[in-house]
């Protein structure tokens, strides 16, 4: 009798949850690998993320897009890439003055219509060249930290201006922003009012520059590497942060009303593409782990996409992993459903996978496409087992490149079984090939973003804060002076394989005059 009984009561429990409407806190973190994180054997401890994980549902297989613009567009909207049109990240307002289509009804819309209080504290990064790219026209109550894609921790500047607010309004403040953002979060949780909370913490570590307290530092003396030893502070230290917010939804006594969400919104700092790194030099200094999966952030591969991620719901979800396919699409109709919000018309390329979690029922995933395209166009689209990647550069006239993995086999994509399973590949191929692609931001010119981008090789003349709207829109050079930057880009980026290839011609050229 109790079999029967057990279940109908944890279904009644559910539905009183739901009934209550949860408070609802996102916990992103920027550029955090999947080998970063101490669970899965990194060398840098991580004991909140890890309880977290562990009181909670661990998500084994939760996929991002391979950067963070395009990541946060698609947790807040529902849709994949190529239907919200931002393929790639934004840079400053001086490079591009782009954002994340109005048109587009995002995740705190829907919360704030179903009554919620919301708010985001941290990293926006979707646009603010105008005030309806912004965060409070886009359905956030309150809204506080940056709006840039990297900023330093303790200056809080982006580009050579501060880049650091309070709803909307430059802010100057003394601190590690790290330690802000989570101050901010636990004020707004410590104040709430009678409506549930949407809470978006969006960190920007370990996004680089990467920089940590003197005193996190120091505590990591045993490490040689010095690069190494800064990047453990930078994480440990975000997740000391991480753990303080949770205690402080503890504390308030609302943990068994709340679902806490904590993933990446991309793979770490790795193996960048050479280009990238002559664009953005900054990214050199990370030191990120992707515990073996190939590629990392700006990649399709395993270690660009496949990152740490938790979901908790204490006496609902909890002390449980899931392999299921969890796609960053499909965190929007996932907590509506479970926050009991209706939608009328299904308006999302995302799944809801809400009864999957509370089951632990897999769902295998259906044509599921994460992507974006910088100095390459790289894409993966999920069916079954199944995974196709696809690889093209950007910036040549050449074809992309695809591969066939069976990705639960082979994590590692060690073997490509687009020769041997030839239907599958090729229906899969099609499937790629003939999606729409909606892109409202346009192709990455790397003359431009290494000119006039976040990491600025032309020099930047200090302003006045981002917020203050004093500054002018830098035009894409000549195509003649394009011409040539490329060709010093192509250089540096290419410049020990040119030794080799010169240094290897000039030994055969030396060895047939010899004869």
């Amino acid at each position: 009798m109790m079999r029967f009984i057990l279940p109908l009561f944890l279904a009644c429990s559910v539905n009183l949850y739901a009934l209550k409407k949860p408070n609802v806190v996102i916990i992103l973190t920027d550029d955090l690998g999947w080998g970063d994180v101490s669970y899965h054997g990194s060398f840098i401890p991580t004991p909140n993320i890890d309880k977290l994980v562990s009181r909670g549902m661990e998500m084994n297989r939760f996929y991002s897009n391979p950067v963070c613009s395009p990541t946060r567009a698609s947790m807040l909207t529902g849709l994949h890439i190529f239907n919200h049109g931002v393929v790639r990240p934004m840079m400053n307002p001086a490079a591009e003055q782009v954002g994340m289509p109005t048109d587009i009804k995002i995740m705190p819309q829907y919360f704030k219509e179903a009554g919620y209080q919301t708010a985001l504290s941290g990293k926006w990064h979707l646009g603010m060249s105008k005030k309806e790219f912004m965060p409070i026209s886009r359905g956030f109550d309150t809204s506080y930290g940056h709006m840039t894609g990297g900023i330093g921790y303790f200056d809080h500047t982006a580009a050579g201006r501060l880049d650091w607010h309070r709803n909307e309004e430059a802010l100057i403040e003394k601190g590690y922003s790290t330690n802000l953002i989570a101050n901010e979060a636990i004020r707004i949780i410590k104040n709430k009012d009678d409506r549930p909370l949407f809470l978006y913490v969006a960190f920007n570590a370990p996004h680089t520059p990467i920089q940590a307290p003197q005193e996190n530092i120091d505590s990591f003396s045993y490490i040689e590497n010095e690069r190494d030893r800064v990047y453990a502070a930078n994480v440990n230290a975000l997740d000391t942060q991480i753990g303080k917010i949770i205690n402080s939804i503890e504390d308030q006594g609302i943990l068994e009303e709340t679902i806490i969400l904590f993933f990446s919104d991309n793979g770490p700092v790795y193996d960048i593409d050479p280009i990238v790194k002559v664009i953005a030099p900054n990214l050199i200094n990370a030191k990120g782990n992707t515990a073996g999966l190939r590629g990392s952030k700006t990649s399709a591969l395993e270690g660009g996409i496949r990152v740490p991620a938790a979901i908790w719901w204490k006496g609902v979800i909890e002390d449980t992993k899931s392999d299921q396919f969890f796609f960053v699409q499909d965190i929007l109709p996932t907590l509506l459903a479970a926050a009991g919000i209706k939608i009328k018309d299904e308006v999302f390329d995302g799944r809801n996978k809400w009864q999957n979690l509370l089951s632990n029922k897999i769902q295998s995933p259906r044509n599921a496409f994460i992507g974006a395209r910088i100095i390459s166009d790289e894409r993966a689209l999920f069916n079954d087992q199944w995974k196709l990647y696809y690889k093209k550069p950007v910036m040549f006239p050449v074809s992309g490149a695809y591969n066939l993995f069976n990705i639960i086999d082979d994590p590692y994509e060690k073997n490509d079984l687009s020769k041997i399973e030839v239907e599958i590949f090729e229906a899969m191929k099609k499937t790629l090939q003939e999606m729409p692609e909606r892109d409202v931001i346009g192709n990455m010119n790397p003359v431009h973003a290494y000119l006039h981008g976040d990491d600025a090789q032309g020099g930047v003349e200090l302003g006045s804060p981002w917020l203050d709207g004093e500054y002018e829109l830098n035009e894409p050079p000549s195509a003649l002076y394009s011409f040539f930057i490329i060709l010093w880009i192509l250089l540096q980026a290419f410049k020990y394989q040119l030794i080799i290839f010169l240094f290897s011609t000039g030994l055969i050229i030396y060895f047939f005059k010899r004869k």
